[in-house]
């Protein structure tokens, strides 16, 4: 079988033509197709102009314009499944936190080659090899390999997809790898929170309405079903919606028009819905609460994402990257994690899933002195240790 193909688009923010003879002959060499700018606000310009097209960053921690993370927190704004390399003449070390790593410039003709077929590769990963990462999504177990298969099927399509959940499984990364990964890519992602909004907000969010609808309507707006037109409406939670919205859903879904509140005409629009979910939809529709039409119509293809104790060894790669990512956040010099901190972690049932792992990382690193996290610094309120290891000598930081 022949190798998987690893060339790509290659975005490099450098100002130092020294730097730049350092990486664009390999590159080219390779048959990548680097593009250079001199200023990260130029990148981002790009980034904006071919969304989609640009795999790779290769970026100076003080680039011109925005600095190294400045440009990775926008670029990841822009395309959330960009990688990217943050080049820096000081800093001693390889280090990768899954969703960027951060180089010193004398180790890049080395380790150039190796660093882009890894990401190249998993990005591009074809007929069952297991990634670690797909689109911003950190795991590499095989439910979420299945998950990044069934995307990639999906995608290019116009169906419906119905995310089935509990709370903090990533069902919102899922729709932005959904929508980062179809023909509508270049037009907006519009995310509807329905639980956080009563039903007569809801409606006015999701269709608009006119000047003197209702009391407090003082101009026009237009709602998120328009704001989203050539692109995807994520309804979050679609779960905790009534009935009486869900009739209005279900038919701008057949129609494929909308009527703003308050408004006469009727306006089309082209929107893929993404719905998600944290309840069992099926026992809603045998409760009455929801309308069995609007479940067949939205769940022409049904997403269910794992709890976080059902992902196995996940749960090492979340902690790695959610650790690494706070350490840069924060400014900590973190060189590793030690052994009992994973044993504590591994203990607890994570009734929060990821989004409760993100906040006990965070709290941790904050707490953390002398460059090793331990288990003293987890919340020792929320979780218990079976075996605390104070000085244990640390596993290494970048996995």
């Amino acid at each position: 079988m022949p190798a998987p193909e690893t060339t790509g688009r290659i975005l490099i923010v450098e100002e130092e033509d020294s730097s730049l003879r350092q990486l664009f002959p390999p590159l080219t060499e390779m048959g990548h197709k680097p593009i250079v700018v001199r200023d990260g606000r130029e990148g981002l310009v790009l980034l904006r102009s071919t969304q989609g097209k640009i795999e790779l960053a290769i970026v100076d921690l003080k680039a011109k314009g925005l600095g190294g993370f400045g440009f990775l927190k926008k670029a990841k704004e822009l395309q959330p499944g960009i990688s990217v390399i943050i080049t820096t003449p000081l800093f001693p070390l390889l280090f990768k936190d899954g969703t960027f790593y951060w180089i010193t410039k004398s180790l890049i003709p080395p380790y150039l080659k190796t660093i882009l077929d890894g990401i190249l590769m998993t990005k591009r990963r074809v007929n069952g090899t297991g990634r670690q990462e797909f689109e911003g999504i950190v795991g590499g177990s095989q439910g979420m390999n299945q998950i990044y298969q069934l995307i990639e099927r999906i995608a290019p399509s116009s169906a419906t997809v119905l995310l089935e959940g509990e709370s903090g499984t990533g069902k919102e990364l899922i729709a932005k790898a959904v929508h980062q990964l179809s023909p509508r890519a270049r037009q907006p992602l519009v995310t509807v929170h329905c639980a956080a909004l009563p039903a007569t907000l809801l409606e006015s969010e999701l269709f608009g309405h006119e000047k003197g609808a209702f009391t407090g309507a003082i101009a026009r707006k237009v709602g998120r079903f328009e704001r989203a037109h050539g692109g995807t409406l994520l309804l979050d939670e679609i779960g905790d919606m009534s009935l009486a919205l869900q009739s209005k859903i279900l038919r701008a879904l057949q129609e494929r028009e909308i009527e703003r509140v308050g408004g006469e005409g009727r306006i089309p629009v082209d929107v893929r819905i993404v719905a998600a979910t944290h309840r069992n939809l099926r026992t809603a529709i045998a409760d009455g609460t929801f309308r069995e039409d609007l479940y067949f119509r939205l769940a022409v293809v049904t997403l269910h994402l794992p709890r976080l104790v059902q992902r196995g060894a996940d749960l090492d790669l979340l902690i790695r990257h959610f650790v690494a990512q706070h350490a840069v956040r924060y400014g900590r010099p973190l060189r590793g994690i030690a052994r009992g901190v994973f044993d504590a972690l591994h203990a607890h049932a994570w009734p929060g899933n990821i989004r409760e792992l993100r906040n006990v990382t965070e709290r941790a690193v904050l707490l953390a002195r002398g460059g090793v996290l331990l288990p003293e610094h987890l919340p020792a309120d929320q979780l218990r240790p079976s075996e605390p290891e104070p000085e244990a000598p640390g596993s290494p930081l970048p996995g």
